[in-house]
């Protein structure tokens, strides 16, 4: 049975069959993608292994995240495609504007669900938008996202804006007109009957479309779990993940690693990774430094083939209690991306090696990767046992 079918007989944790007049374009095992060129948009939905945090006390966390990643997807698309104009340069370099248009949670049925409209791409001659409906699913994310057709005409409803502006506020204060002519005006839902084929005028119709008409359903939903210490029997360990990092779940669990998720506006881009590994290598106490030549050794190999701007670092760090630590990072440009890892080393009572990993791409803050590895490194604790650094 195909994806197309799963999805109709609510194999996948959802029901949703193909609405008519959509016709499937492309089938894999985990996705499908359908055309309907009367409605002026395709669907792309799919089902990953990643885990969405959608607790209320997260949701400033959420958006940061959405702006961030968002405008490092924003800033990859124009790397990886040169604009004719040499000197041209992202719109992202104003800090004040943002490719965000709109997040927002949602209720589909008993399920939360979240919102996003963001550009791709917005320069003279090119602007593209993406909507994106993702829903935790009880093992996994579903993930609907509206394309529209890349607008090649450009600025007509910020011309619109500019001109009923000008009209309406002639001869007053510039800042006033400053005001009213900003991004938020110009994408303002109002407009989108006056620019019923714009892009996002499309993306916000395929997502209403896909609320209010499409008859999705969602069969096993997300239950909302509290913020804590998680306990990995298989793998005889226990840590506290940083917030909005979810754990992905395996079938059979892993005996030694476990990872988490930190999905923001999509089940492909934008996602921070979290695994933590017992490796199985033993080191005699106090190896601070054979520990670092150790992981620098395995952080450079874990570089992916074909990458570029590499750089490595290794530095072993202070021992504690008897422990060694050290820590490695990789970065690394691949294509149009950027992407970076923090690594951190430590030995337990018995020499074992733990490993803790936090992938991102380069919009994240270096320091904020290492306080959340040193929060969990904090955390580990064997099962049985009491957290390392507790002498009591």
């Amino acid at each position: 049975m195909g994806f197309v079918e799963e999805l109709k007989h609510g194999r996948r944790g959802v029901r949703f069959a193909v609405p008519q007049g959509f016709e499937v374009s492309e089938e894999t095992d985990r996705s499908a993608l359908f055309v309907d060129k009367a409605r002026g948009f395709s669907l792309s939905l799919g089902v990953f292994t990643h885990r969405l945090d959608l607790l209320p006390a997260h949701d400033a966390l959420l958006r940061r995240d959405v702006e961030r990643h968002a405008r490092d997807l924003f800033e990859t698309c124009f790397r990886s495609t040169p604009p004719a104009d040499p000197k041209a340069r992202p719109r992202t370099d104003d800090k004040a504007w943002s490719p965000v248009v709109e997040v927002a949670p949602v209720v589909i049925g008993a399920a939360r669900a979240l919102r996003v409209v963001h550009r791709l791409w917005y320069e003279p001659g090119r602007e593209t938008l993406m909507g994106h409906l993702l829903v935790p699913l009880a093992r996994g994310l579903f993930e609907c996202r509206v394309l529209p057709p890349t607008s090649r005409l450009t600025g007509v409803r910020e011309a619109a804006v500019a001109d009923r502006a000008a009209a309406a506020l002639a001869g007053t204060d510039p800042t006033a007109f400053l005001r009213a002519i900003d991004q938020h005006a110009s994408d303002d839902p109002a407009l989108d009957a006056s620019f019923p084929r714009h892009p996002l005028s499309v993306a916000r119709k395929g997502l209403r479309f896909l609320l209010e008409e499409a008859a999705l359903e969602i069969l096993d939903p997300d239950a909302a779990t509290r913020p804590g210490e998680v306990e990995l029997t298989a793998a005889g360990f226990a840590v506290t993940p940083p917030p909005r990092y979810r754990l992905v779940e395996k079938d059979p669990p892993s005996p030694k690693l476990a990872s988490w998720s930190r999905v923001s506006f999509s089940g492909t881009d934008g996602i921070q990774l979290l695994t933590v590994s017992r490796t199985g290598t033993r080191l005699p106490a106090r190896k601070g430094r054979q520990l670092a030549r150790i992981a620098e050794e395995l952080t450079r190999a874990s570089v992916p083939a074909g990458a570029e701007a590499v750089r490595v670092s290794a530095v072993a760090l202070p021992d504690e209690r008897g422990r060694s630590h050290a820590e490695t990072y990789h970065a690394y440009s691949k294509g149009a991306s950027r992407q970076q890892s923090l690594f951190r080393w430590f030995t337990e009572p018995d020499g074992e090696v733990v490993m803790i990993a936090l992938g991102a791409a380069m919009c994240v803050p270096l320091d904020e990767l290492a306080e959340d590895a040193e929060a969990v490194v904090r955390s580990f604790r064997r099962l049985g046992a009491k957290k390392w650094w507790q002498i009591f």
